[in-house]
């Protein structure tokens, strides 16, 4: 991508923010379109690689960490080498005259002390110093003009040496140390890969990278996650140069040679596959189309066999196949996976839209291996779904039986009683739901329900029973016709002596129920009712209320 495509695609705030961050010592390496630079952002500086090719970005990285596509300290260098910024530089222009530049002691010490001194002391500090050593023949050894993998390899490895020696367990500090040292001397392989893309022999090279940190991830004792990202970082500058191969006969024959290095290397498909999912996610439609016809080849040959993948490799397989809608001819070799919800979820839901029984029988097996009833509840909306659209009214009856009691609501008990054929099964149902509702009554919702269902069974004789201290005035007024209409002085009689009242309720139905009561009463029963007395001082002080409103209406 362009720089000016991508600086037009960022918000002014991010750009200001770029543009505020100090560059420094922005240098472009043996003039190859390689620049390198820090880029300081308060306190903390960070290392910035952008590789050029002419005008569009190829590869960048820096050791920010930031999950953007484009971080600000990368944007900042962008910025710096962006066609209106001008000649390349590292420094801010400034109208102040700038003083002579003053010369520290240790300066002023090497101008004056002899080479054969120096060569000397230099020679002591690099055997109790490793890092050190490193680095100045990473700055002042000769650059490789070819690589191999066991060059790379000893890159790798002479850096943690330099940094640790032979000590298994490192610390933060020192890994960050290492990956640090390992960015620097990997500079002119990223060169060397870029120019010899098209050699197919650089496949070696890209595994050497993966396996050596792989391994010494695996043989030291560490906490993070830096050689990790150390390795994304790499698979996306691999897959980014790969990109930008402009001969499609090229692409082909370096992906094809991956590709069947990949599946012939034992135990690499792992990493290797990190990498191609890179290559893959990176390239063209056109290419991707070409490597979901290898993945459909290769799941072809595995059908044959009986054999599968792992659920990562089969995960990708399955992704890829959707986006290039080559995924109904190859269904069959795709199955459920034991605890594996969201593979499973993408699976079924790609079946569904051609094969619902088969979607159905998914469910299924993914439910009946569940442990824990939580994790059904996805493949139950699933279900809810497919059998709503097939109108199978009566597995769809089943389905939000089972889901119940996560969601009871009116609109499923009705559905689920109207439409289930097992009577049996419905009776249990109904004694288990109006059990819970029961035993929950103190929650308005659970009391409303209970209170629905009853109403809509035309049970009001039971609804009046229901009524107790634990029922709020608000439901007592929502299905006050029914209880009226059933018993009306019974119901009465429920109110003075088993309502109550507290400090959590609410002024505006405490006072639509007196209203009520002294509407539909004569005031001779409500006193009778109604006259306070000495066993509650809730249903004193409620009584003594409407007790009082009886006397202020003479």
């Amino acid at each position: 991508m362009k720089i000016t495509e991508i600086l037009s695609k960022q918000s002014p705030t991010k750009l200001a923010k770029a543009e505020k961050l100090g560059v420094r010592e922005l240098e472009e390496i043996d003039n190859k379109g390689n620049y390198v630079a820090y880029v300081d952002e308060g306190d903390e500086s960070y290392d910035v690689n952008i590789m050029l090719d002419k005008d569009a970005i190829i590869v960048h990285s820096c050791d920010c960490n930031s999950r953007d596509s484009f971080c600000v300290h990368q944007l900042s260098v962008i910025s710096a080498l962006s066609p209106k910024a001008g000649p390349k530089t590292t420094k801010n222009k400034t109208n102040k005259k700038v003083p002579p530049k003053k010369i520290n002691a240790s300066e002023q010490l090497l101008l004056t002390i002899e080479q054969e001194k120096l060569n000397s002391w230099l020679l002591e500090l690099f055997k109790s110093n490793k890092d050190i050593e490193l680095q100045f023949l990473l700055k002042f050894g000769k650059n490789k003009h070819e690589f191999q993998a066991t060059d790379v390899a000893k890159i790798l490895k002479d850096a943690v040496v330099s940094v640790v020696g032979k000590r298994k367990k490192i610390e933060a500090s020192e890994v960050k140390k290492i990956v640090q040292l390992w960015e620097k001397a990997l500079v002119p392989f990223w060169e060397y890969l870029a120019l010899n893309i098209g050699n197919e022999k650089i496949i070696d090279l890209f595994s050497a990278v993966y396996n050596t940190v792989l391994d010494l991830e695996y043989s030291v004792f560490y906490t993070g996650t830096r050689f990790r990202k150390f390795i994304e970082t790499g698979n996306s500058k691999i897959a980014g140069i790969i990109a930008h191969v402009d001969s499609d006969i090229q692409w082909a024959a370096l992906t094809n040679s991956y590709w069947d290095k990949m599946w012939a290397e034992e135990n690499s498909q792992g990493g290797m596959l990190e990498l191609f999912i890179q290559i893959y996610q990176s390239s063209t439609a056109g290419r991707k189309r070409l490597l979901a016809a290898k993945i459909e080849d290769l799941i072809a040959s595995l059908l044959a066999g009986g054999y599968h993948m792992s659920v990562v490799v089969d995960g990708f397989f399955l992704d890829v196949l959707l986006e290039n809608n080559m995924f109904e001819e190859k269904a069959d070799y795709f199955v459920p996976r034991q605890w594996e919800a969201k593979y499973n979820l993408k699976l079924i839901e790609a079946i569904r839209h051609f094969d619902s029984d088969k979607a159905i029988d998914y469910c299924n097996r993914v439910i009946a291996g569940n442990v824990n009833p939580a994790y059904n509840e996805p493949f139950l909306d699933l279900l809810e779904d497919i059998y709503a659209d097939n109108g199978d009214f009566s597995k769809l009856a089943y389905v939000k039986m089972e889901k119940f009691s996560s969601a009871p609501n009116i609109a499923d008990y009705v559905f689920i009683m109207d439409n289930s054929n097992d009577k049996e099964l419905n009776k249990k149902f109904r004694t288990k739901t109006l059990s819970m509702l029961r035993n929950n009554m103190a929650h308005e919702k659970y009391a409303e329900l209970y209170f629905r269902i009853l109403e809509h069974e035309k049970n009001y004789k039971k609804m009046l029973d229901l009524v107790d201290y634990r029922v709020k005035l608000s439901l007592l007024l929502k299905f006050w016709k029914y209880l009226y209409a059933t018993d009306k002085l019974g119901f009465l009689s429920i109110i003075a002596t088993r309502v109550q009242i507290d400090y959590r309720t609410d002024p505006s139905d405490l006072e639509q129920l007196i209203l009520k009561i002294t509407e539909n009463y004569e005031s001779d029963v409500i006193k009778i009712m109604f006259k306070p007395d000495s066993r509650s001082s809730h249903q004193r002080t409620f009584k003594a209320m409407v007790y009082s409103r009886l006397e202020d209406m003479k």
